[in-house]
């Protein structure tokens, strides 16, 4: 394995536009192949072929590999908001819950349907897996409209259960400023009710940090 960080892209913009391409692609299918993995009932011997394949695709990305995920850069959700674009969360990190976020002035819109990947309590979203998404969605106003921000408190309020293998909408607004103290309630709804609201408190930090 080699690594030259000095070589490899840290940010989407800085990729050739057909390698971007490739990978949105590769993670794209990465994302179907988890699901595959975690919900397959097929028998022994295809398991382990298939793990056999798995490794040996392992070993080959592995032979030039970067410190950490690719990423968008700061300033992408802002260019997405100008051009009344949408905007792809974890489009190029299969870990994460991918999202196409829409914006208005301070506001984000997402749809998602959850499935098994996701699941908490039976049929359910995880707890964990809802209050990532009220950050995500909290937080990527703030970049949206420039503001480099943190997290400096989050609250979530599971009111009913959020349910899997359904349409889910989930929304975030600004709703006061302080300084450099932004607070910002968000909300997931199925079928009209909210299943799970927050609130959170973002701080400005240093303009000088990057991504």
């Amino acid at each position: 394995m080699t690594s030259t960080p000095s070589a490899l892209a840290r940010y989407a913009v800085e990729m050739d536009p057909e390698h971007r391409a490739a990978a949105l692609d590769l993670v794209d299918a990465t994302n179907r192949l988890n699901l595959a993995v975690a919900t397959t009932d097929l028998d022994e011997a295809t398991l382990r072929r298939a793990r056999t394949v798995l490794d040996e695709l392992t070993t080959e990305l592995g032979r030039r590999r970067r410190d950490r995920v690719i990423r968008a850069g700061f300033e992408a959700p802002g260019k997405a908001l100008a051009a009344g674009l949408p905007y792809r969360i974890c489009a190029l990190n299969p870990w994460g819950v991918p999202l196409e976020v829409h914006f208005g002035a301070d506001e984000a819109y997402a749809a998602l349907t959850a499935n098994a990947l996701h699941e908490g309590p039976m049929d359910s979203v995880h707890g964990g897996v809802a209050a990532w998404l009220m950050d995500t969605m909290l937080g990527i106003i703030m970049q949206a409209n420039g503001r480099r921000a943190v997290t400096a408190r989050l609250e979530v309020d599971y009111r009913i259960r959020t349910p899997l293998d359904q349409p889910l909408t989930l929304q975030a607004g600004v709703t006061r400023r302080e300084g450099r103290k932004i607070w910002v309630e968000g909300w997931i709804e199925h079928e009209g009710r909210r299943t799970v609201e927050a609130t959170g408190l973002f701080v400005e930090v240093d303009q000088a940090v990057r991504g």
